[in-house]
């Protein structure tokens, strides 16, 4: 059985995702045992301008403090964008 992971936030007792780029750095860093306490990236639909620590788990933004998850989710990954042919 095909699962990817996934890595979001609990908001509103709701599982929010992260935009894949994101999802995709936090997984590279957690594939290579780096669980860094400031990771930063823009995300519209969490206010903005976030933080991420990955060590207490944890995502920090201007609506407030949110629980950083990562879950296991059957099926394949998002493929990411296609690149344009030139």
């Amino acid at each position: 059985k095909l699962t990817h992971p996934e890595w979001g936030v609990m908001k509103e007792e709701e599982f929010r995702p992260l935009t894949h780029k994101h999802q995709n750095d936090l997984e590279d860093l957690h594939r290579n045992g780096q669980f860094i306490q400031d990771f930063y990236f823009w995300q519209a639909n969490l206010g903005g301008y976030c933080m991420a620590d990955m060590v207490q788990k944890v995502l920090v933004s201007s609506e407030g403090a949110f629980p950083l998850v990562r879950r296991i989710v059957d099926g394949a990954p998002h493929p990411g964008r296609k690149r344009k042919k030139r």
